[in-house]
C-alpha cells in the first residue's frame, strides 16, 4: 500500500514535533510547516493526502490557509482536520461550514490524531474475528 502524505502546519514547534514523531510512527510520510503561507506553498509543491492545521498561526491562520487550499483545483479536495486551543464552540461551527473533517482541541491524545486521520483517509480499524 501507498505511504500516505500529511502535511501539518503549527507554529508552536514543541507540537508540531510531537505530532510529526506520532504520525511518523504510525507509518505516514510528515512534511511540516511553521506559519500559513508555507503551508499552501508545500500543499502546492506536495499534494499531500491530508492536511492538519492549526487555527492560530502567523502569515495565514487555519481558516485562511482551508480557504486558499480551496480555490486551488488540484489541491480542493484535501481532507482538513483542524488543531486548536481557541474555544470549542466557534472554533467547531466555523470548522463545520468550512467543511473540515475534524476539530482537535489542545490538549488532545495521540490516540485521538491518529484516529481522525486515518478516518479522514479512509482507513478503519479491522476487528479481529478470532
Amino acid at each position: 500500500m501507498k505511504q500516505r502524505r500529511i502535511l501539518v502546519s503549527d507554529d508552536d514547534r514543541s507540537t508540531l514535533e510531537a505530532v510529526r514523531v506520532r504520525l511518523e510512527a504510525e507509518g505516514f510520510e510528515v512534511s511540516t510547516a511553521t506559519d500559513g503561507y508555507q503551508a499552501v506553498a508545500m500543499a502546492r509543491a506536495e499534494r499531500p493526502d491530508l492536511v492538519v492545521l492549526d487555527i492560530g498561526m502567523p502569515a495565514g491562520d487555519g481558516f485562511s490557509v482551508h480557504e486558499r487550499l480551496r480555490q486551488i483545483p488540484e489541491l480542493d479536495r484535501i481532507p482538513i482536520i483542524y488543531m486548536t486551543g481557541q474555544d470549542p464552540e466557534s472554533v467547531d461551527r466555523r470548522a463545520i461550514a468550512d467543511g473540515a473533517r475534524a476539530v482537535l482541541h489542545k490538549p488532545f491524545h495521540g490516540a485521538d490524531l491518529v484516529e481522525e486521520c486515518r478516518s479522514a483517509l479512509g482507513f478503519w480499524k479491522r476487528r479481529s474475528t478470532a
